[in-house]
């Protein structure tokens, strides 16, 4: 308040020139101005251009990791695609290994199992021709052991010698007899 009214009592003194009164000249008004001109001048050279030459160095490093997250999420995207990729082929291979050995072992199956039945068809075969030669044989020895039985008999009936042609009508008519009774 005082300073207010010390500096109005100034004016009137000296008639309004407040300039003079505060000892502001113009020589002192263009110095000031000059001073100013270099002071920004020179704030502008030490500190404004390094502050946005820091600024624009700060923004390329930012913009080149960001290029290089992109690059590294694109590859990252490509890798899991391909690995993706490489793990349904795999799966497919598998599904297509297991139905391949699938097949293979119904095969392998199919030819045991036929295999097996050629094996017993043939023990079968064998085993019948092995039967009806047995039976040959006990049939040739039966009839061999009924002539025999026959002739004995038949001489001990009839006291007499039988002939071959006559043991063999003999014979024939047993076995139809018998063939007959069975």
């Amino acid at each position: 308040m005082n300073f207010g009214f010390a500096v109005g009592s100034l004016l009137a003194e000296e008639g309004g020139d407040i300039f003079s009164s505060l000892g502001i000249t113009w020589e002192s008004i263009v110095l000031h101005l000059f001073n100013l001109v270099v002071l920004t001048v020179g704030l502008y050279f030490l500190l404004f251009r390094p502050v946005k030459k820091m600024i624009k160095q700060r923004q390329e490093k930012v913009k080149k990791i960001e290029k290089e997250n992109a690059d590294l999420n694109e590859e990252v995207k490509q890798m899991k695609s391909s690995s993706e990729k490489v793990l349904s082929e795999a799966k497919k291979e598998a599904a297509a290994i297991h139905e391949s050995a699938v097949k293979v072992a119904n095969q392998k199956a199919d030819e045991i199992v036929a295999e097996a039945r050629d094996r017993a068809k043939t023990l079968v075969s064998q085993t019948q021709r092995a039967m009806d030669e047995e039976r040959g044989k006990l049939r040739a020895d039966i009839e061999k052991q009924i002539a025999d039985v026959s002739v004995a008999v038949a001489e001990k009936v009839l006291a007499k010698t039988i002939t071959p042609e006559d043991n063999k009508e003999l014979i024939e008519q047993c076995l139809d007899e018998w063939s007959k009774e069975q």
